[in-house]
């Protein structure tokens, strides 16, 4: 059976698109499979190049590992089938990656709801994989109940 893909940061708007897709599955008898990548710059130390600080990779693995297991015990709860990665690298190409790999019905990821200013300074990991996923993609927008961050709500009167 082909899985519902669900791509999660740990975030308030990735723990939405956990319950819409965990509904999902459920309705369609699907496997869950859910995704966390994590990935650290590298600067230029000495010669070559290295992580920042090198536990830096341990602890990003660490996270990533916390958030899928976070998001899998919901669904566990309500009888799914879940399998979880965790690719360190780019979200998007992974993304979109590893749904081609085990040819998803559906990639499901929530919305930061950010605004011009911001999407364009931090990129936009649901647009990116709306533009290059070969799956349908189901971006789940931020409930009222998931509080704005401060520069969140100045963004907002700007525009």
């Amino acid at each position: 059976m082909r899985p519902i893909l669900l791509a999660t940061d740990g975030s308030s708007t990735a723990a939405e698109a956990s319950k819409t897709a965990i509904e999902f599955a459920a309705a369609l008898d699907a496997p869950l499979l859910i995704v966390s990548i994590w990935d650290f710059a590298v600067q230029p130390v000495g010669i070559g190049f290295g992580p920042v600080i090198p536990d830096l990779d341990r602890v990003g693995h660490e996270q990533a590992l916390r958030v899928v297991e976070e998001a899998a015990e919901p669904a566990r709860e309500a009888g799914l089938g879940v399998d979880t990665i965790i690719p360190r690298g780019t979200p998007v190409e992974q993304i979109c990656a590893i749904a081609e790999e085990h040819d998803a019905l559906l990639i499901v990821l929530g919305s930061h709801g950010w605004g011009p200013l911001r999407r364009t300074l931090f990129g936009s990991v649901s647009t990116g994989v709306l533009h290059h996923a070969r799956q349908p993609v189901l971006v789940v927008p931020p409930s009222e109940t998931v509080p704005a961050t401060e520069s969140a709500q100045r963004e907002k009167a700007m525009v």
